[in-house]
């Protein structure tokens, strides 16, 4: 099974420099990694992805009314399916026996899967490209010649490392990655979306200033011992939680709790372990409202349970200055909520099409354990009543089945029902999860 996984990561990490999830657009042009051995010419998209994704792609989008191409859609349907199986490998999401992300798991406590999951990332990634992409142009940016230079050197070494060791074009190598409709065309029109946007973002971050009672935030020592509400036994959550209590009891200062959650994180007996100053807003809310408790003191611990990943052993540091990471962060969260109000606002619409109906996506961000999630409800708009009866009256006369009155297929329950879903996705590289 394990190296099943590890192999299902190659050959995805091949396609993709997997940025970490919740990343919005800075590595969207990023170098790519060459193909490791892997021969691409015994390649095939199902056996790059599985046979899941092929259901989720080919989606029609319109953003403010002007079509997105499909095959744009389809490069963040896929990125983000990447990213979904990196994280299901590790054995932070459910997976198949295959390793990939299994989508027909249970996501959350309203009936919704990871399929439903699945597409609101995705459409989420899409949208705040286009997003940005506006904001850069009324703002009166454009690429330069770095960011175009970068454009060239990402299709430079897709070539380079990928396609001409294998004796293949590139074309090939962008087909086989990210669908049918992929060529070098298509494929520099939508990074260069992709930079447009990040541009604006970066331009953001750059003239963000940090309030001043901002500027310092609790600084938290934790480890982790992971029983999540959603997925664990009440015996594992029991078994948790004694271990957190008996690292505890053994504690006679922070010291102790950063060499013991040191120890336990690398003998495998708890998931996590570390020192993290905490922005409102940016951990799950147990761990958000034990940081900034009224009257903690310099030194005071305790275990805390966070029904999104199990019990904390915590200890209060006292207060940090954000670095800048940190502060990068604030910004990201204070662009985060300006847009939220401009979406609130309808003034920007993101619309899946079909034949029968429109449905409008109104995605809102969120933020939560430091990554961009969404809030996502879809309104059904019904377009041309009259001529759908016609149909489907016509349809009916001949005997043929009504279906053809229908929504078009391609997993319609993962688009088109109304849900308000947030989660916490875990970030790779860092320990910014909670």
């Amino acid at each position: 099974m394990k190296l099943v996984k590890k192999l299902v990561i190659a050959i995805i990490g091949v396609a993709f420099m997997l940025s970490s999830a919740g990343t919005v657009l800075a590595d969207e042009t990023a170098a790519t990694s060459g193909v490791n051995g892997i021969d691409v010419t015994k390649l095939t998209f199902d056996t790059i992805y599985g046979k899941q994704l092929s259901n989720y792609l080919n989606r029609h989008y319109e953003f403010d009314g002007k079509k997105i191409p499909v095959v744009e859609s389809n490069y963040y349907f896929i990125k983000t399916y990447g990213e979904l199986c990196q994280y299901a490998a590790y054995g932070y999401l459910p997976a198949t026996a295959e390793g990939y992300i299994d989508l027909s798991a249970t996501y959350g406590n309203e009936g919704q899967t990871y399929a439903d999951y699945f597409v609101q990332q995705s459409e989420l990634y899409l949208k705040r490209i286009y997003i940005y992409k506006q904001r850069a142009t009324e703002a009166g940016l454009t690429l330069g010649d770095e960011d175009k230079k970068a454009i060239e050197n990402e299709i430079t070494s897709r070539y380079e490392n990928q396609a001409k060791p294998a004796g293949v074009s590139l074309d090939y190598i962008l087909k086989l990655f990210f669908g049918p409709g992929c060529n070098e065309k298509t494929y520099r029109a939508l990074l260069e979306n992709a930079a447009l946007a990040s541009k604006y973002q970066q331009k953001y971050y750059e003239d963000f200033k940090v309030p001043e009672d901002q500027k310092n935030v609790p600084n938290i020592t934790y480890a982790l011992f992971y029983a999540p509400k959603s997925s664990a036994s009440d015996d594992d959550k029991k078994k948790a939680e004694a271990s957190a209590k008996e690292m505890l009891g053994k504690c006679k200062s922070i010291d102790d709790l950063k060499t013991l959650g040191t120890a336990a994180k690398s003998a495998g007996t708890c998931r996590d372990a570390g020192t993290l100053p905490v922005q409102k807003g940016k951990m799950v809310p147990a761990f958000e409202a034990w940081a900034y408790g009224d009257g903690r003191k310099v030194g005071e611990m305790d275990v805390i349970y966070a029904e999104e990943y199990g019990y904390f052993c915590v200890g209060y540091n006292g207060t940090v200055e954000l670095d800048e990471s940190e502060k990068k962060d604030m910004a990201s969260n204070a662009l985060t909520a300006e847009v939220n109000e401009a979406i609130k606002a309808g003034q920007y619409t993101l619309t899946k099409t079909d034949n029968d109906a429109s449905k409008v996506i109104i995605i809102v961000f969120a933020s939560i354990a430091g990554v961009a999630v969404i809030i996502m409800v879809c309104v059904l708009i019904e377009k041309k009543i009259k001529d759908n009866n016609a149909k489907k009256k016509k349809a009916s006369k001949s005997g043929k089945s009504g279906s053809k009155g229908g929504s078009s297929s391609g997993s319609k329950n993962a688009s088109g029902k109304s849900n308000n879903s947030g989660s916490t996705s875990k970030k790779s590289g860092n320990k910014k999860k909670h």
